[in-house]
């Protein structure tokens, strides 16, 4: 493939990837007023993109997730938006609320389509965004971070961290910056 054409080719992804990044935007922009205004959950109470360090015997990277929701203080939801596939990122979601403290519950969405998933046993509780328990039934029933092995948590770690490796695909996609999380 001669340079010109190769060059065509990669701002051709590129075009594709900011696409996406805007149409994901909108769909966080939609799960953002779902959880203030539908599910009553102050400002104060949702984390976004926080940055948490995974470390493995050999590597040390920044993962995220689009939200984490507080109640009580006690991280309870973790939250993952996404375009399409949703089934192919829900393992993402489980390992980085395995990983980040036992979060409770773990949510991959698209806003119009959603799996909410019981991180403890990684089953589909709903396919819909609605069930995730609002602010009052939240604070009410007292959701307590999980207790993981730490064999289970090592496992965890690695399979956070392919997704990470994978999400960087392209060589010159994105920035340097940027390659060492997920985005």
């Amino acid at each position: 493939m001669d340079e010109d054409h190769e060059k065509m080719v990669l701002d051709k992804l590129l075009e594709e990837e900011r696409r996406g990044v805007m149409l994901t935007g909108f769909i966080r922009e939609n799960v953002y007023e779902f959880l203030t205004r539908r599910k009553g959950y102050r400002e104060e109470e949702i984390e976004v993109d926080v940055p948490f360090e995974v470390s493995t015997e050999r590597e040390k990277e920044v993962c995220s997730v689009d939200f984490i929701v507080k109640a009580a203080g006690r991280r309870i939801i973790a939250i993952k938006c996404a375009l399409s596939a949703l089934e192919s990122i829900e393992r993402h979601a489980l390992a980085f609320s395995r990983v980040a403290g036992g979060i409770p519950i773990s949510v991959v969405t698209s806003s119009d389509y959603s799996r909410v998933l019981d991180t403890e046993t990684g089953r589909l509780v709903s396919e819909e965004l609605a069930s995730i328990p609002d602010r009052a039934a939240a604070l009410s029933e007292q959701f307590r971070p999980l207790s993981i092995p730490e064999e289970r948590l090592r496992m965890e770690r690695r399979i956070l961290l392919a997704f990470n490796t994978l999400a960087c695909r392209l060589k010159g996609a994105c920035g340097e910056d940027q390659c060492r999380g997920v985005h």
